[in-house]
């Protein structure tokens, strides 16, 4: 049966790596005494996937993983016995049955609180980046040709408040853009850099699933 678990990861369990984390989570689930089903490939893997990989550093209270176990535990059961066996770092929230597609397939947004110091004036940009027609920053990576990307296309609802930035940022086929990247063109809009504290997820938002959908 597949279960979709939802899980924090805080502290310096955020350094890990994508990898790393799913690796975090078949040890737990191996720990805790249940088996995770295998693919029917050539070279078998454990069927597991997250909804959205997360970038080191990045502090979240939303992840979500899809996982086959070779049992049907009760969620009452799944859940306590799983919370005992995750590292420091990690907190179950939730885990139930997955109904519809996995959650990688269906992920359409995604919100963060962008931390950031207050050296400037947040409420006079984030009003000019509203305002705004198109955002355009520069995504730089190593080996690869810079890339301008619109934030604004990407990133319509945000808000400045006492804790820093909440912007929800859309999924699309189009590509999306990253939180750092909202907070710089924000900053922009008045002629500023932004000082980014630190990066919190804190939700992935599902296309619904239909109605009647398999599990």
């Amino acid at each position: 049966m597949t279960y979709r678990i939802t899980f924090a990861v805080r502290d310096r369990a955020r350094f890990l790596s994508h990898l790393e984390t799913v690796d975090t989570l078949l040890s737990a689930l191996r720990r805790a005494g249940y088996q995770v089903a295998l693919s029917r490939a050539m070279r078998p893997r454990p069927v597991i996937a997250l909804a959205l990989p997360r970038a080191v550093g990045v502090q979240s209270e939303a992840e979500l993983a899809d996982v086959e176990l070779t049992s049907d535990p009760a969620t009452a059961e799944l859940s306590q016995r799983l919370s005992e066996q995750l590292p420091a770092g990690f907190e179950l929230i939730a885990a139930e049955p997955a109904v519809g597609k996995p959650a990688a397939s269906r992920v359409r947004g995604v919100s963060y609180l962008i931390e950031v110091a207050d050296d400037l004036d947040w409420d006079q940009a984030v009003e000019r980046y509203l305002a705004a027609d198109a955002a355009v920053v520069t995504r730089t990576a190593p080996k690869k040709a810079d890339k301008r990307i619109d934030v604004r296309a990407f990133c319509t609802r945000i808000s400045h408040g006492p804790d820093g930035l909440v912007a929800d940022i859309d999924l699309t086929e189009a590509g999306t853009a990253r939180p750092e990247e909202v907070a710089t063109a924000v900053a922009a809009t008045i002629g500023a850099t932004p000082t980014i504290i630190r990066l919190v997820r804190t939700e992935i938002v599902l296309r619904e699933a239909p109605v009647g959908a398999p599990t």
